[in-house]
């Protein structure tokens, strides 16, 4: 059976759903652990940006991209515009631009709303590009600010959150318009923006947060989540959201050079 889209074309009703979310969550457990393992042996532990590639491309990248692309080529649409919405506009930098800096701000003054509640110092910055600007670019900006916006944004605000959407509306009717939403389709917007935020966090979560820097990361991972959930869910698009977590996340290497004792939690 096909859906008709909003340009008239028909196309396959897609099956991927919260099936797809789970073997994503059990893939990414099991990827994380085995790429922390290697990255713990005596000769990759000897190698240390070795072991970062490892832990960032096999843990971190590699599961969420795998299903993803599993779920839109076998059990979709075969395309990751129309599955997931990964679209761009030129307003899309705009809107971006703005909600990343905003969130950014926000960050800080979460960091040191917890730092005044709990009476601990300030957290610094690490210093700077360091030693080697080239690997600097390769992580801060790179990694963490282009390949990683894109593939969290494909997994948390594409596959998760359209996920959790269809199953509160019992249907896999494809893209819904903005401007055509009833109260159902509003809680079930609100129910996989706060989803997609909390499964955001907990995969960004390293142990039980014990100091208040961690604290306050956790309450920002979950703002930023809902903020690009929101995002992704009112343009349905990724385009706003991608350019929004890539301005956040290219916000904390530019505040290193430049503000190195300030107060700001990352995103990775």
């Amino acid at each position: 059976m096909g859906v008709t889209d909003e340009r008239g074309a028909t196309r396959t009703r897609p099956r991927w759903g919260l099936l797809d979310v789970a073997a994503g969550i059990v893939l990414f457990v099991f990827l994380s652990s085995a790429a922390r393992l290697l990255a713990e042996l005596p000769a990759m532990a000897a190698q240390p940006r070795l072991a970062y590639g490892v832990e960032q491309v096999v843990g971190g990248w590699l599961p969420l991209l795998i299903v993803v692309l599993i779920a839109s080529r076998m059990r979709g649409r075969g395309s990751l515009a129309a599955d997931f919405g990964l679209r761009f506009r030129p307003l899309d930098l705009a809107i971006g631009l703005l909600a990343g800096i905003l969130l950014r701000f926000t960050a800080i003054g979460i960091a040191e709303a917890v730092r005044l509640a709990t009476g601990t110092p300030a957290t610094p910055f690490t210093g700077g590009v360091g030693g080697d600007p080239v690997w600097f670019v390769l992580t801060a900006v790179v990694a963490a600010s282009v390949v990683t916006p894109v593939i969290e944004e494909l997994f948390f605000r594409g596959l998760v959150l359209r996920s959790v959407e269809n199953a509160v509306l019992g249907s896999h009717d494809g893209p819904r318009l903005p401007g055509a939403r009833g109260g159902r389709e509003i809680t079930a917007g609100v129910v996989a923006v706060v989803a997609s935020s909390l499964l955001f966090v907990v995969f960004h979560i390293d142990g039980v947060p014990e100091s208040a820097a961690a604290v306050s990361r956790l309450i920002t991972l979950f703002v930023v989540g809902l903020v690009l959930g929101s995002l992704a869910l009112l343009t349905r698009r990724l385009g706003p959201s991608i350019a929004a977590h890539a301005v956040f996340n290219v916000s904390v290497a530019v505040l290193d050079i430049l503000v190195a004792p300030a107060v700001a939690p990352g995103l990775s």
